[in-house]
């Protein structure tokens, strides 16, 4: 086995697999990514491992060790005591299919609520509908007598305006760029392409005042890695998920708003849009 830190050049080498893997077994969730990957890099300091079944290798705040594979763990064919011994380590993320099997090979399995990806039917978030999301749709019509809004694709002439959308975003935030996702939302932006990301940019008055990005994990699911919105727009974030929702393709069926990593203030935001789907990721050692 040959492990290097994780870069660009690794695209090519994961983001085929995962995305296989995601289609055969009908998995939704965001580390499957290799955008979300390089994007968060040095948070998790991910290393691709290449052999024959080829993973990426990362590390918690608590050091301890986890393994992304790009097969199911029954076809891996070596074991985390060779790959990180004398650490704590374990596959990450695998879906309830697949906790049988692990099982059978005499794994522990435990999963965590924070680790929980919030899944939404893309309808849902087009509509807004259901007297669960009567709050939201409020402040979108508050927010539509308002002003008048529209949205542009983020392309190469207008990308300036949401690097500085950014700027303003972190401006107002109390955390320092290094506690906030800042940089990879910077990195996110710079490699919008290469990374196969898309995004819309919002406007309220001809005034840009917040952006969505994301990408296509399947052709049936998205991921929404970022929605950065100016404060003093009330009602921005609804209008943001409903931009998003309706710019997909025909063949989206859902919105992964990924997880909330155990921050209150952002599971109450997750949760107020009534998710149809909550993810438990397993962790098996």
């Amino acid at each position: 086995m040959i492990i290097k830190p994780l870069t660009l050049e690794h695209q090519p080498l994961l983001s085929p697999a995962w995305r296989d893997l995601c289609v055969t077994y009908d998995l939704h969730f965001a580390e499957y990514s290799f955008a979300n990957a390089f994007l968060f890099r040095k948070k998790y300091a991910y290393q691709f491992v290449e052999c024959s079944t080829p993973c990426l290798q990362g590390r918690w705040q608590n050091n301890d060790c986890f393994v992304i594979p790009s097969v199911p763990p029954k076809q891996i064919k070596f074991k985390l005591s060779e790959l990180l011994p004398g650490c704590t380590c374990c596959f990450f993320p695998l879906p309830d299919a697949w906790v049988e099997d692990c099982q059978k090979m005499n794994m522990s399995l435990i999963s965590c609520r924070a680790d929980t990806d919030y899944l939404f039917r893309k309808s849902k978030l087009q509509t807004l509908q259901g007297r669960e999301l009567s709050s939201r749709r409020n402040l979108l019509n508050q927010l539509e007598r308002k002003y008048f809004l529209e949205s542009k694709e983020i392309k190469e002439e207008n990308i300036q305006e949401a690097f500085k959308l950014l700027e303003r975003w972190q401006s107002q935030k109390e955390d320092s760029k290094e506690i906030t996702d800042y940089y990879s939302c910077l990195e996110a932006l710079t490699y919008i392409s290469k990374l196969h990301l898309f995004g819309r940019i919002a406007y309220a008055d001809g005034q840009a005042f917040g952006f969505t990005l994301g990408e296509l994990l399947t052709p049936k699911t998205a991921l929404l890695h970022f929605t950065k919105a100016l404060t003093s727009i009330k009602g921005a974030t609804p209008f943001l998920y409903r931009d998003f929702a309706l710019s997909l393709p025909d063949s989206v069926q859902w919105i992964n708003l990924e997880q909330d990593l155990g921050i209150p203030a952002l599971r109450q935001a997750k949760n107020a849009y009534n998710p149809d789907l909550l993810l438990t990721k397993w962790k098996a050692s």
